[in-house]
């Protein structure tokens, strides 16, 4: 089960969670559907269809009105609000298994959802993991895009009706540290800045590999997701360590809050 509670991300060791505590009318209040599409330059991206495989969902999908998803929401107004022009943001986790990945899926729909262009950019190429909730592959993959057998747009697939666009992968590239120094990378990024509000970078565990060295410096944010009773806690204290100034805040994930479950997460 889905369930986060706020901490700051300047104290990762504090016992003392705080639970998100929102008002009614996040979770109630209808949406104004004339904002639920993308820019006039994004309508040509084709929508990726189902292919009739088995996937898992989004908290939206699953149940729009749940507090998961209220909870996400909140995220998405704070991020906003932190960055009101939008920009780009690393979810990260200190290892693997810790829901990184699905809370990068979610967020992305939670911005998309508020009317905000966004790409789920999956730079995770060593264990690429959106595919469980992509419903088909798309005809080119992020590796295409950076050899050069396709452009960006037209790798690029809309997943909903909301403005949620995808770029990735679904199966482990070779040389993964080579494709994130390459300029092809760059050019992608530099291109997604230029047609997307968000971009929201689906990354590799920090403390495993060294790659997210080479994602950092084109995150406006950092975000930290740690599973409760699950990460060990001296992997946490390196995580944020390691990640320093450039952490701006931590998700505890899988945390039960007085019989509600819900997201949050501090600020730096």
């Amino acid at each position: 089960m889905i369930s986060l509670s706020l901490q700051p991300a300047s104290d990762p060791r504090s016992r003392n969670v705080r639970s998100l505590r929102t008002s009614a009318d996040l979770a109630s209040a209808p949406y104004d559907a004339s904002i639920l599409h993308a820019a006039p330059e994004l309508d040509d991206i084709k929508r990726l269809e189902s292919g009739g495989k088995a996937r898992d969902i989004s908290v939206f999908e699953a149940d729009p009105n749940g507090v998961a998803a209220e909870q996400f929401r909140l995220m998405q107004h704070r991020l906003s609000n932190v960055r009101s022009s939008g920009g780009s943001a690393l979810i990260t986790s200190p290892g693997p298994a810790d829901g990184k990945s699905l809370n990068a899926y979610n967020l992305a729909w939670a911005l998309a959802e508020a009317g905000h262009s966004t790409l789920l950019l999956e730079l995770d190429l060593r264990r690429p993991s959106q595919s469980r909730y992509i419903p088909t592959p798309p005809p080119s993959s992020l590796v295409d895009v950076i050899k050069g057998e396709a452009t960006a747009r037209s790798a690029v697939r809309r997943l909903s009706d909301v403005p949620l666009f995808y770029l990735g992968l679904n199966k482990p590239a070779a040389k993964p540290v080579k494709l994130l120094r390459s300029q092809a990378l760059q050019d992608v990024i530099c291109w997604a800045r230029q047609t997307f509000s968000w971009i929201i970078i689906d990354g590799p565990p920090v403390l495993a590999v060294a790659d997210v060295e080479e994602i950092l410096p084109n995150a406006d944010l950092v975000l930290l997701v740690v599973r409760e009773r699950g990460t060990p806690r001296m992997l946490v204290e390196r995580a944020v360590e390691h990640l320093g100034e450039r952490l701006n805040f931590v998700i505890y994930n899988n945390v039960s809050l007085s019989g509600r479950y819900g997201y949050g997460y501090g600020y730096r």
